[in-house]
Protein backbone atom coordinates (compact mmCIF):
# COMPACT_ATOMS: atom_id res chain seq x y z
CA UNK A 1 0.00 0.00 0.00
CA UNK A 2 1.28 3.43 -0.86
CA UNK A 3 2.60 5.64 1.89
CA UNK A 4 -0.31 8.60 2.89
CA UNK A 5 1.46 11.83 2.52
CA UNK A 6 1.39 14.16 5.48
CA UNK A 7 -0.25 18.03 4.59
CA UNK A 8 3.62 19.01 5.67
CA UNK A 9 5.01 16.47 2.31
CA UNK A 10 2.40 17.35 0.19
CA UNK A 11 3.04 21.00 0.45
CA UNK A 12 6.68 20.22 0.41
CA UNK A 13 6.17 18.96 -3.08
CA UNK A 14 3.89 21.39 -4.82
CA UNK A 15 6.01 23.97 -3.53
CA UNK A 16 8.95 22.20 -5.29
CA UNK A 17 7.16 21.10 -8.43
CA UNK A 18 6.32 24.84 -8.46
CA UNK A 19 9.49 26.07 -8.65
CA UNK A 20 10.39 23.53 -11.25
CA UNK A 21 8.19 25.14 -13.58
CA UNK A 22 8.67 28.56 -13.05
CA UNK A 23 12.16 28.03 -13.46
CA UNK A 24 11.60 26.55 -16.85
CA UNK A 25 9.09 28.49 -17.85
CA UNK A 26 11.65 30.99 -17.24
CA UNK A 27 14.58 29.44 -19.25
CA UNK A 28 12.30 29.15 -22.29
CA UNK A 29 11.29 32.69 -22.54
CA UNK A 30 14.56 34.60 -21.24
CA UNK A 31 17.08 32.06 -21.50
CA UNK A 32 18.80 29.85 -18.92
CA UNK A 33 21.82 32.37 -18.75
CA UNK A 34 19.80 35.12 -18.18
CA UNK A 35 17.65 33.84 -15.16
CA UNK A 36 18.76 34.58 -11.39
CA UNK A 37 17.71 32.70 -8.76
CA UNK A 38 16.38 35.32 -7.10
CA UNK A 39 14.01 36.31 -9.93
CA UNK A 40 12.89 32.14 -10.55
CA UNK A 41 12.09 32.61 -6.26
CA UNK A 42 10.13 36.04 -7.00
CA UNK A 43 8.29 34.29 -9.76
CA UNK A 44 7.47 31.37 -8.11
CA UNK A 45 6.14 33.58 -4.27
CA UNK A 46 9.11 31.75 -2.15
CA UNK A 47 12.68 32.72 -0.69
CA UNK A 48 16.01 32.14 -2.07
CA UNK A 49 16.48 29.85 0.51
CA UNK A 50 13.56 27.90 -0.05
CA UNK A 51 14.68 27.27 -3.75
CA UNK A 52 18.10 26.05 -2.37
CA UNK A 53 16.28 24.25 0.21
CA UNK A 54 15.71 21.80 -2.82
CA UNK A 55 18.13 22.65 -5.21
CA UNK A 56 21.94 22.60 -4.92
CA UNK A 57 22.20 25.09 -7.71
CA UNK A 58 20.36 26.37 -10.57
CA UNK A 59 22.06 23.12 -12.92
CA UNK A 60 20.49 21.36 -10.69
CA UNK A 61 17.02 22.88 -10.53
CA UNK A 62 17.06 22.62 -14.80
CA UNK A 63 18.30 18.87 -14.68
CA UNK A 64 16.99 17.64 -11.93
CA UNK A 65 13.54 16.91 -12.22
CA UNK A 66 13.28 12.80 -13.11
CA UNK A 67 13.16 11.46 -9.74
CA UNK A 68 9.32 11.92 -9.67
CA UNK A 69 8.60 9.97 -12.61
CA UNK A 70 10.99 7.17 -11.48
CA UNK A 71 8.13 5.33 -9.33
CA UNK A 72 6.13 5.25 -12.21
CA UNK A 73 8.83 3.30 -13.97
CA UNK A 74 9.52 1.16 -11.19
CA UNK A 75 6.04 -0.03 -10.73
CA UNK A 76 6.14 -0.57 -14.74
CA UNK A 77 9.30 -2.48 -14.07
CA UNK A 78 7.44 -4.65 -11.55
CA UNK A 79 4.84 -5.54 -13.73
CA UNK A 80 6.84 -6.26 -16.63
CA UNK A 81 9.07 -8.67 -14.15
CA UNK A 82 5.62 -10.25 -12.58
CA UNK A 83 3.82 -10.58 -16.14
CA UNK A 84 4.22 -13.98 -17.34
CA UNK A 85 1.58 -14.02 -20.57
CA UNK A 86 2.90 -11.78 -22.63
CA UNK A 87 6.36 -11.89 -24.58
CA UNK A 88 8.90 -9.67 -23.81
CA UNK A 89 8.49 -8.40 -27.33
CA UNK A 90 4.85 -6.87 -25.99
CA UNK A 91 6.29 -5.65 -23.34
CA UNK A 92 8.77 -3.76 -24.46
CA UNK A 93 6.48 -2.25 -26.96
CA UNK A 94 4.47 -1.14 -23.90
CA UNK A 95 7.35 0.51 -22.54
CA UNK A 96 7.50 2.38 -25.45
CA UNK A 97 4.11 3.78 -25.53
CA UNK A 98 4.26 4.02 -21.86
CA UNK A 99 6.92 5.92 -21.42
CA UNK A 100 6.46 8.54 -24.23
CA UNK A 101 2.86 8.97 -22.38
CA UNK A 102 4.65 9.55 -19.08
CA UNK A 103 7.33 12.16 -19.97
CA UNK A 104 4.44 14.05 -22.23
CA UNK A 105 2.15 14.02 -19.50
CA UNK A 106 4.14 15.42 -17.09
CA UNK A 107 4.54 19.31 -18.03
CA UNK A 108 7.48 19.79 -15.88
CA UNK A 109 8.92 16.69 -17.18
CA UNK A 110 8.27 17.54 -20.93
CA UNK A 111 9.76 21.28 -20.66
CA UNK A 112 12.71 19.96 -18.97
CA UNK A 113 13.31 18.06 -22.29
CA UNK A 114 12.78 20.74 -24.30
CA UNK A 115 15.64 22.54 -21.97
CA UNK A 116 17.90 19.97 -21.89
CA UNK A 117 17.74 19.90 -25.84
CA UNK A 118 18.76 23.77 -25.48
CA UNK A 119 21.42 23.42 -23.44
CA UNK A 120 23.15 20.10 -23.92
CA UNK A 121 25.89 20.76 -22.25
CA UNK A 122 24.18 19.93 -19.31
CA UNK A 123 24.29 16.81 -19.94
CA UNK A 124 20.66 16.10 -18.95
CA UNK A 125 20.21 14.01 -21.88
CA UNK A 126 22.85 11.63 -21.95
CA UNK A 127 22.96 8.03 -21.02
CA UNK A 128 22.55 7.61 -17.35
CA UNK A 129 23.16 4.08 -16.01
CA UNK A 130 21.28 5.25 -12.47
CA UNK A 131 17.89 6.55 -14.78
CA UNK A 132 15.15 3.71 -13.86
CA UNK A 133 13.88 4.48 -17.72
CA UNK A 134 17.43 3.37 -19.05
CA UNK A 135 17.37 0.07 -16.83
CA UNK A 136 13.81 -1.07 -17.39
CA UNK A 137 14.53 -0.18 -21.01
CA UNK A 138 18.05 -2.41 -21.05
CA UNK A 139 16.48 -5.48 -19.12
CA UNK A 140 13.19 -5.39 -21.62
CA UNK A 141 15.85 -5.69 -24.58
CA UNK A 142 18.05 -8.49 -22.85
CA UNK A 143 14.32 -10.31 -22.69
CA UNK A 144 13.73 -9.68 -26.09
CA UNK A 145 17.32 -11.17 -27.17
CA UNK A 146 16.80 -14.11 -24.87
CA UNK A 147 13.14 -14.72 -26.53
CA UNK A 148 14.97 -14.44 -30.01
CA UNK A 149 12.95 -11.77 -30.66
CA UNK A 150 15.54 -9.39 -31.35
CA UNK A 151 18.76 -11.10 -33.04
CA UNK A 152 21.78 -11.77 -30.89
CA UNK A 153 23.76 -9.44 -33.52
CA UNK A 154 22.34 -6.63 -32.28
CA UNK A 155 23.75 -5.85 -28.56
CA UNK A 156 21.13 -5.13 -25.92
CA UNK A 157 23.33 -1.26 -25.78
CA UNK A 158 22.75 -0.38 -29.06
CA UNK A 159 19.12 -1.52 -29.28
CA UNK A 160 18.68 0.90 -26.23
CA UNK A 161 19.88 3.79 -28.31
CA UNK A 162 17.93 2.84 -31.24
CA UNK A 163 15.06 2.74 -28.55
CA UNK A 164 16.22 6.42 -27.15
CA UNK A 165 16.62 7.61 -30.16
CA UNK A 166 13.26 6.82 -31.54
CA UNK A 167 11.81 8.32 -28.26
CA UNK A 168 12.96 11.80 -28.40
CA UNK A 169 12.52 12.05 -32.16
CA UNK A 170 8.69 11.06 -31.11
CA UNK A 171 8.85 13.67 -28.49
CA UNK A 172 9.94 16.73 -30.66
CA UNK A 173 7.68 15.26 -33.28
CA UNK A 174 4.73 15.20 -30.91
CA UNK A 175 5.94 19.54 -30.20
CA UNK A 176 6.03 20.10 -33.44
CA UNK A 177 2.80 19.35 -34.29
CA UNK A 178 1.48 20.59 -31.26
CA UNK A 179 0.62 17.11 -29.57
CA UNK A 180 -1.99 16.54 -32.69
CA UNK A 181 -1.71 12.89 -32.75
CA UNK A 182 -1.18 10.14 -30.25
CA UNK A 183 1.96 9.73 -29.32
CA UNK A 184 1.70 6.51 -27.33
CA UNK A 185 0.17 4.71 -30.64
CA UNK A 186 2.33 6.04 -33.15
CA UNK A 187 6.13 5.33 -30.79
CA UNK A 188 4.52 1.86 -30.38
CA UNK A 189 4.31 1.40 -34.05
CA UNK A 190 7.78 3.27 -34.81
CA UNK A 191 9.02 0.60 -32.75
CA UNK A 192 7.21 -2.32 -34.10
CA UNK A 193 9.02 -1.02 -37.25
CA UNK A 194 12.20 -1.18 -35.85
CA UNK A 195 11.80 -4.12 -33.75
CA UNK A 196 10.89 -6.20 -37.12
CA UNK A 197 14.13 -5.30 -38.61
CA UNK A 198 16.05 -6.83 -35.75
CA UNK A 199 14.41 -10.05 -35.86
CA UNK A 200 17.12 -11.76 -37.99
Amino acid sequence: MAEKLTPRKQQALEMRSRIQNVALDLFDREGFENVSVEEIAQKAGCSVGNIYHYFKSKDELAIQVTSHVDAAYLTLEKAYLADTARTAREKLLDFVGQSLRICTGDSVLYKAFIHAMKYPEQKALQRNEHRIYFRVLAELVALCRQEGSIHQTYDTDTVVEYLVTLHRGMLLEWRIYEGAFDIAARGMAMAEILLRGLET
